[in-house]
């Protein structure tokens, strides 16, 4: 009877947990599609017509394609930059032995929770004159999202057999082709998880973007949104299907690496 209960309590938070998530992507998807009068009301009911037009205003209007040439540069920028240090960092903090070199670890773990800091950086790359550019930023989301990296990365890193590394030293390979040649493709779920959450953090950001970009030719699509707010108003139809216009690309990305990112998540908490 306990185990029934249990399993109705879990169903009914899981049901309900469901609920937060899909009933506003519901109104989202309602909204984007309906006239000015209806989309205002902000509630679940279906439109009286259905207005696919808006989706040809939010593209024309929004500039969604420069928008969307920005954040993919960004992206996928940031993506290369963050696995490619990310990994190089998590092999040599696995394979290491020393006080200092958990000292080390430890001081890439509290990036994850120390918040950064905008005045310092803004003025760093003002000196070394990259602020407003795109190089910039992604070199700051790349920072930004090291620790996490290095934190998944490293512990399946440890899971992996040293056995690897011994029979490719014996081999005669250095500690760089070890790793490029033998332990990176190995990575392949943990790189996954990585691309995934490294990604959605980069195409969604908005703060950090703000404060680093001021040229509105170089904005990311979730600055695209603002073409339809004003003083007067905000069109919310319009809002609607710029936010699921933003939201797709991260969705199908998100669809074609998920049986990964479980994998990815708990390799190391499993074999290490």
């Amino acid at each position: 009877m306990k185990m029934r209960y249990g399993s109705w309590l879990r169903t009914l938070l899981a049901s309900l947990g469901s609920l937060l998530i899909i009933l506003p992507l519901v109104l989202v998807v309602f909204g984007s599609l309906k006239n000015p009068a209806e989309a205002v009301k902000l509630n679940l009911s279906l439109p009286s017509e259905w207005m696919w037009s808006n989706y040809k205003t939010v593209f024309i209007e929004g500039r969604l394609l420069n928008g969307f040439k920005n954040s993919v540069l960004v992206t996928v920028s940031t993506v290369v930059f963050t696995i490619s240090a990310g990994s190089m960092c998590a092999y040599f903090l696995a394979r290491r032995h020393g006080r200092w070199v958990q000292y080390l670890f430890y001081l890439f773990f509290a990036g994850m929770i120390a918040p950064p800091s905008m005045i310092p950086t803004i003025k760093l790359m003002q000196s070394l004159n990259i602020s407003g550019q795109f190089i910039g930023l992604i070199l700051f989301m790349t920072a930004l999202n090291l620790p996490l990296t290095i934190f998944i990365m490293s512990g399946f890193v440890r899971s992996l057999p040293r056995e690897l590394d011994e029979a490719a030293t014996i081999d005669g390979a250095g500690s760089f082709y070890t790793f490029s040649r033998i332990i990176f493709p190995l990575l392949k779920p943990s790189i996954a998880t990585v691309t995934v959450f490294v990604a959605i953090s980069s195409w969604n950001d908005f703060l950090n973007t703000l404060y680093i970009i001021s040229d509105s030719s170089k904005w990311t699509l979730p600055f695209s949104v603002y073409n339809f707010v004003s003083q007067y108003g905000t069109s919310w139809q319009f809002v609607f299907a710029d936010l699921l216009s933003v939201m797709l690309p991260m969705l199908i990305v998100y669809l074609f690496l998920q049986r990964y990112i479980i994998e990815g998540m708990t390799a190391g908490s499993v074999k290490g």
